[in-house]
């Protein structure tokens, strides 16, 4: 199910108005993703991939441009309605970057694994992002009632967890905090692209007062392209935790045991 922005916030609406839908630029876009989505879909091996842990260079060429078009598309939405003009988002500004992340999809995971792997700083990531991960764990695990094991993901106490996560005001394990950049821009998920704020960075933190009641914009993929996402997760064979530290956790330890995928 694709990440939505935390119901109590001022969101606007992140359905597309009817003119953008049928804008041609907008139509090209969205077409041009779906068929390098498409191609990866129907690569060979991909409905493998569990059994031999690799996969084609193209599989990250073409899921990489996919996400790249994903951000003209989100420009193209927010120059259309103006919005692009009153957006406070600025490259350095990082505090959205305490946010607990969901709506991991399962390419999106192999993607950013992939990317990092290589890194010399690794296992410290891996180490860091389990911490968070364990930490989200257990704000969760205190909300449970007597004789209660879990709870569904539509459940209030999960939005009330995911807050107070973001209230620990931890840093995610991806963010450069000395330039206040993404380590992982290129590869960074679906739900930190889409997400953008009318407000001034300082009520951007939890710390603020305005925290829960700023206003923001949401630019979604399409529901089409979302279900083709998950079309391909479902091919390679697993489900990650819905939110990136989990899954990034979950993918390294228990799918990959650490070691990286082959590329053939």
């Amino acid at each position: 199910m694709a990440s939505e922005p935390l119901p109590i916030l001022d969101a606007l609406p992140s359905e597309p108005p009817r003119a953008l839908l049928d804008d041609p630029t907008y139509q090209q876009t969205v077409a041009a993703i779906r068929a390098h989505l498409e191609t990866v879909q129907n690569l060979p091996g991909v409905d493998q991939f569990m059994q031999t842990k690799s996969l084609a260079q193209a599989f990250f060429d073409e899921l990489n441009a996919a996400l790249a078009l994903y951000d003209k598309l989100i420009d193209h939405a927010l120059a259309f309605d103006g919005s692009d003009k009153t957006i406070q988002c600025r490259k350095g500004c990082s505090n959205c970057c305490i946010d607990l992340v969901r709506g991991i999809t399962t390419p999106e995971i192999i993607n950013i694994y992939h990317h990092v792997r290589p890194w010399p700083d690794a296992r410290k990531l891996f180490e860091y992002h389990r911490d968070s991960a364990e930490m989200f764990m257990e704000i969760m695990q205190a909300k449970l009632h007597e004789n209660e094991f879990s709870f569904g993901g539509r459940d209030p106490r999960v939005v009330e967890s995911h807050v107070e996560y973001n209230r620990r005001n931890r840093p995610c394990g991806f963010l450069d905090r000395a330039a206040g950049c993404c380590r992982i821009y290129p590869v960074r998920p679906i739900a930190c692209r889409y997400f953008f704020s009318f407000d001034p960075p300082e009520l951007c933190s939890p710390r603020s007062e305005s925290y829960l009641s700023r206003k923001t914009r949401t630019v979604h993929l399409p529901e089409e392209i979302h279900k083709l996402l998950l079309e391909i997760g479902h091919k390679l064979g697993f489900r990650p935790l819905n939110y990136l530290s989990g899954a990034f956790c979950g993918f390294a330890a228990e799918v990959m045991k650490t070691k990286p995928i082959t590329v053939v």
